[in-house]
């Protein structure tokens, strides 16, 4: 036998209270009476012995001696030794993340359904069993620690909350696994709608549903067009679960400024996903809401989201070129008169300039002294410099070009069909430099990130290629590569779709377009300390800056299914940890001290014990 709380047992000393008030007692006084005939009387009614007089005595000691050290032991919590295959502790492992907000038909969340079932488990645990409690969704939250406070731990429980955000559980067994570590023979509960995980030492805690049916958003994006004054362009993805139980016909909403702009109806097999490009119309800082509607969709959060038409400043762009082609020149005008850009022009003697730009343009030429902190579009780059190495050929022409990879953002709305160009450089790319245009065998233009800088190179001349300058194609792609240069730019900061999760640097006061998985509503977050975790989905407002905050999560749009073995498993789960016989001892201790304590007032009372 061990002590849970051993701190308790100090408290012994206690005992030497009733020793010293039994050894030290009044002892009896002499009194003169005046007859001695009544105490005559009582002594023949209360006869007693000696030796039964001091028994009596030592009983009443050892009564008194017993009832306190009942007391004590109980608060010091006896258990029994803990055998090979018993536990005395707990990890509980509970996923708050996006997917658990998935209501059944009766309403219940899988958070809901998570919560009573680990309540279930909690009751039948013994009172000496070490509990800890953690929460998650792309964070970790350690919300009780090494406790054997059940009550404690069943209110934090029944407080947790759904969070639109993405689950990452990875991140969370390690901690439960390094709790678990504190303490000898331990477990660990995960309860998720999340297939099951390996680990022998993992109980799961199943809560999916048996036949979920979900479509949702999955990937959303707005721009302005690159060749139009108040148009713009939004990139929506829609996804349907694998779990699906069939073909699932959705329809997709989009209102602007409260007003149905588009409506889109799409089917999509269990699984599947489409992406559409939307051409739409209206004023800067106009509310634009998407929306995906599925008949017995269960799962509100991806449904929906809200962006305002962004209020974007114009990009800086530092022009330098040795011998300008002139339909390059007129690409970026053309840019300019729809104030997206603004251009600063020189040659190579005005290199490097006073003020840092957006983005880098070179054509036919490239600075020794290389760039790394702004993106780069080198246009027929003539000699090597920074992770560049060309050589100039004589000009090649070819009659078409091969598209490698024709949903790159560069290549954005391009049409590579019927492209003829003519080849006047010959490019030696970094590998983590991917060709999106290949002649022969040979890229004429490629794009990708090297040490974390953004590049777009052509290896072709817009004047001397037939028809290319004529095509809308060569236009759109330069200011697809000004954009997807500039995308992580403060002038393109309110186009970026921030992931719920995520953190805002702001001192003022957050208004959002909100949306609660069922209608949009008007709130507002007080950040502390100047920062904000985006835990809402919608478009949020602040003194100064605007931005849209999406879930866009395939992975908890792909709502899991309900294994049928799984289902009926849990029915049968037994609580995991093994009572031992002595983890009923504080209650019997404390019921033992009560018994006492009443047979000491019997025998005082009522048979003269004193």
């Amino acid at each position: 036998m061990r002590f849970l709380s051993p701190s308790y047992l100090h408290l012994l000393w206690l005992a030497l209270i009733p020793l010293v008030l039994w050894l030290f007692r009044r002892q009896a006084k002499r009194v003169p009476v005046s007859t001695l005939l009544f105490f005559k009387s009582l002594a023949r009614e209360h006869q007693e012995s000696a030796w039964l007089r001091r028994i009596k005595k030592w009983l009443s000691l050892l009564l008194t001696l017993l009832v306190l050290f009942f007391a004590i032991f109980a608060l010091a919590r006896p258990s029994g030794n803990i055998s090979a295959d018993s536990v005395s502790a707990v990890v509980m492992v509970v996923d708050c993340s996006a997917s658990m907000s998935a209501k059944d038909l009766q309403g219940q969340t899988r958070l809901d359904v998570a919560k009573q079932r680990v309540k279930e488990r909690i009751r039948a645990l013994p009172d000496q069993a070490v509990v800890s409690l953690i929460a998650f969704d792309s964070r970790s939250r350690v919300l009780l620690s090494r406790s054997r406070n059940h009550r404690e731990c069943l209110r934090l429980l029944e407080e947790l909350t759904p969070l639109p955000i993405e689950g990452k559980p990875e991140a969370v067994m390690i901690v439960a696994q390094r709790l678990a570590d504190l303490e000898s023979h331990s477990r660990i509960w995960l309860a998720t709608d999340a297939p099951a995980p390996t680990g022998t030492a993992i109980d799961w805690i199943p809560v999916a549903l048996p036949a979920p049916v979900n479509v949702g958003i999955t990937g959303f994006q707005i721009r302005h067009s690159p060749l139009a004054r108040d148009r713009y362009e939004a990139f929506v993805k829609v996804s349907a679960a694998a779990s699906n139980p069939g073909k699932t016909t959705a329809t997709l909403e989009i209102s602007i400024a409260g007003r149905i702009a588009q409506l889109r109806e799409m089917d999509l097999a269990a699984g599947e996903s489409t992406a559409v490009i939307l051409p739409l119309e209206g004023v800067r800082g106009q509310q634009l809401e998407v929306r995906v509607k599925a008949a017995g969709d269960c799962f509100g959060w991806d449904d929906a989201l809200a962006a305002p038409l962004p209020k974007t400043k114009p990009l800086s762009v530092a022009y330098f070129a040795d011998k300008p082609d002139p339909f390059t020149a007129l690409a970026l005008s053309s840019l300019i008169e729809t104030g997206r850009i603004e251009m600063r022009k020189g040659d190579p003697s005005a290199w490097p300039p006073k003020e840092k730009p957006d983005v880098y343009v070179f054509e036919h030429w490239l600075p020794k002294d290389w760039p790394a902190d702004r993106p780069v579009i080198a246009l027929t780059p003539q000699g090597s410099s920074g992770p560049l190495r060309t050589r100039s050929i004589s000009s090649i022409p070819h009659d078409a070009v091969r598209s490698v990879q024709p949903d790159h953002p560069v290549l954005f709305r391009a049409s590579s069909a019927r492209i003829a160009v003519t080849q006047t450089t010959v490019l030696d790319l970094p590998t983590s430099i991917e060709p999106l245009w290949i002649t022969g065998s040979e890229p004429v233009l490629a794009a990708g990130e090297s040490n974390g800088q953004r590049l777009v190179v052509t290896a072709f001349s817009p004047s001397q290629s037939e028809q290319l300058a004529l095509l809308p194609s060569f236009p759109l792609i330069l200011g697809n590569a000004l954009y997807w240069c500039a995308e992580n730019s403060d002038a393109l900061a309110d186009l970026r779709t921030l992931h719920t999760g995520e953190m805002l640097h702001t001192d003022s006061l957050v208004q959002w377009h909100a949306w609660n998985g069922e209608f949009f509503s008007e709130v507002s977050d007080d950040p502390a300390h100047g920062l904000l975790a985006l835990n809402r989905i919608g478009s949020w407002e602040t003194g100064d800056r605007t931005g849209t905050c999406a879930l866009i999560s395939d992975a908890e749009t792909n709502l899991p299914a309900l294994a049928t073995t799984s289902a009926h498993s849990i029915q049968r789960a037994a609580p995991i940890i093994t009572a031992s016989a002595f983890s009923t001892w504080p209650k019997r201790l404390i019921w033992l001290a009560l018994a006492l304590l009443l047979a000491e007032s019997f025998l005082f009372h009522r048979k003269a014990v004193y």
